[in-house]
């Protein structure tokens, strides 16, 4: 079961108990704990841990970063002592998981939220009440909040696309962000950061390649069984691609029962079948074959309805069906992915990893070398490739992100192409190759999905490869040894190349289903086109018209590339839909 809670944080201490009884009345939620100022509802007793020194709790799953791996019910005198000069280092230091800290010190409480965002975190501020939630509903229910489209969210949700923003789309509600924490004084309320990705990407310049490998594969087989010892069954979506597979593997070797699905489509493509076969076939797991349908996809739902930020995609539906019937026929406790491996691995098509080796190492033989797997990667030639790096300037400063103004109308691109994207891991260090600043990047994109958004499905979507150890042992890995070879995740695949079958962990490619999302969008284009035109979005002027007019006339041609955007605004037009009927 998902893991609902409603955390309020009073500005005093007193006052307010006619309406915190009402709130608990209509939470339907359990009063699980109460310390001072702060008051705690949840459906998950087991997964609410108390601090020893009593002046905290921690909210989801905790796990301790050295011993054995497994989920802290309890904690204990060893963890006191941890706990006693700073808790929320404390936790960022001795402790991963998934989970949302409230610690109240003097007349101070702050809520930190952890590094990899697990813990789905929603606030609002009333007058004296500091309402934080995993589930907006919750803030309906109990009169909290009442629901408005905050359209230049959905804007900025649109064109800064997979930033994790703070603003969400619905006015009012803000999300906290992983590794980050509220600070709440009285009636003042100010956010830190506590953790940032920049404190691990130094190169330590241990060349034990072996070394690493063998790291890299210790932490993330300890993560996974730590994940897996919450679990009795598990439900692993296996697509047969590199990430899915090592998740796979590492589960089987843990003690949770484990079942695998996988989903095909009609064309070779986004067929995977064979090597999901390979891996299930190798650790004797059951595997559920299925399919995409088309009659899956209703485009007056959407797949994030109920959630205050609008990232989904339209054709995500038949696979959220999909693997809700597996889980109930597999009596799975949780949904387990590989989502996240290519970035956290740091799968790169481009000649950073050159710049960063020539930057740490100096002028050698060797970059002629990794010029030469970036060739194989890409399939360009080595001109092309020392052309591109001369072009990238090393004095490029912060993390780059471009917006993605495709379909959106030129008055709001306009309006925020002058604008920088806000995260707080936007300014790195200058000292910060290139290459990381990459890596950073794609984690960052990873994260903005690390929340499933089905609410139907009825157990936790765990991302283990998305856990703080891994995330951080990964950043302190060379950018040029995630190429090395002219393989992708070449740390990755090495760590598991006794564990996955040949066919699997030496393989390049990858299917999609992107050949099922365009004939879907080729048969249904009228009605897709109606949706778009006639719709929200461009009502408020965030949609090209004529954009959308041009892609979907009868006989135009559309990329391939074109067919996750239009259902991304499908989606986002039946989300906006949904909120505006409330």
């Amino acid at each position: 079961m998902k893991h609902r809670y409603l955390l309020l944080i009073l500005a005093e201490d007193e006052g307010h108990q006619e309406h915190i009884q009402h709130i608990a009345t209509l939470t339907q939620l359990p009063l699980v704990w109460r310390h001072g100022r702060i008051i705690l509802f949840s459906d998950q007793l087991l997964d609410v841990l108390l601090l020893p020194q009593g002046n905290g709790v921690i909210i989801g799953k905790l796990f301790r970063r050295h011993g054995y791996p497994e989920q802290v019910c309890e904690l204990k005198s060893d963890d006191a002592a941890r706990f006693a000069p700073d808790p929320v280092q404390s936790l960022i230091e001795h402790y991963w998981g998934s989970y949302v800290a409230a610690i109240s010190i003097s007349n101070r409480v702050t809520i930190l939220r952890d590094p990899s965002g697990g813990m789905p975190c929603y606030y609002l501020s009333l007058s004296g009440i500091a309402a934080l939630t995993s589930d907006i509903s919750l803030l309906i229910d109990t009169g909290l909040f009442t629901p408005s489209v905050n359209w230049n969210g959905v804007g900025r949700t649109l064109y800064w696309h997979q930033l994790p923003p703070e603003e969400t789309a619905l006015s009012g509600v803000s999300q906290l962000l992983g590794g980050c924490s509220l600070i709440l004084e009285g009636r003042e309320i100010n956010r830190a950061e506590n953790w940032s990705p920049w404190n691990y990407t130094a190169y330590d310049g241990d060349d034990d390649r072996k070394k690493r490998s063998e790291g890299l594969g210790r932490v993330v087989q300890a993560c996974i069984s730590a994940w897996a010892s919450c679990f009795p069954r598990t439900l692993v979506g296996l697509s047969g691609g590199l990430d899915s597979s090592i998740v796979t593997a590492c589960l089987a070797r843990s003690s949770a029962k484990v079942t695998c699905l996988t989903l095909a489509t009609d064309d070779p493509v986004g067929d995977e079948r064979s090597y999901a076969r390979y891996v299930s076939g190798a650790i004797d797991a059951e595997l559920i074959e299925d399919f995409y349908s088309n009659d899956d996809i209703d485009l007056d739902k959407s797949v994030a309805a109920g959630f205050p930020i609008p990232s989904g995609k339209a054709h995500e539906q038949t696979y959220n069906k999909r693997v809700r019937a597996a889980a109930a026929t597999s009596q799975a406790a949780a949904f387990f992915v590989g989502a996240g491996g290519d970035n956290v691995f740091y799968l790169t098509h481009s000649v950073r990893p050159l710049l960063d080796r020539l930057r740490t190492e100096g002028w050698s033989l060797d970059l002629v070398s990794t010029a030469r797997d970036i060739c194989r990667i890409t399939g360009a030639n080595i001109w092309e490739v020392v052309a591109e790096a001369v072009r990238i300037s090393p004095r490029t400063t912060g993390l780059q992100w471009n917006g993605a103004g495709d379909y959106l109308s030129r008055e709001f691109v306009e309006s925020e192409r002058g604008l920088l994207p806000e995260h707080p891991w936007r300014n790195s260090p200058a000292t910060v190759p290139l290459g990381k600043k990459g890596h950073v990047a794609m984690i960052l994109r990873a994260l903005h999905h690390i929340e499933h958004r089905d609410k139907a499905l009825a157990v936790p979507m765990i991302s283990p490869l998305l856990s703080q150890p891994v995330i951080e042992f990964c950043l302190g890995v060379p950018s040029w040894w995630a190429c090395e070879g002219g393989i992708d995740r070449a740390v990755a695949r090495r760590a598991f190349a006794d564990v996955l079958p040949a066919p699997v962990s030496g393989r390049s490619g990858k299917g999609s289903p992107d050949g099922f999302v365009a004939r879907f969008i080729a048969r249904h284009r009228a009605a897709i086109s109606e949706r778009l035109l006639e719709g929200n979005l461009a009502r408020h002027g965030l949609l090209d018209r004529a954009a959308v007019e041009r892609v979907m006339a009868p006989n135009a041609k559309f990329e391939l590339l074109d067919c996750p955007r239009v259902m991304a605004l499908l989606d986002t037009e039946a989300w906006t839909n949904s909120w505006s009927a409330r």
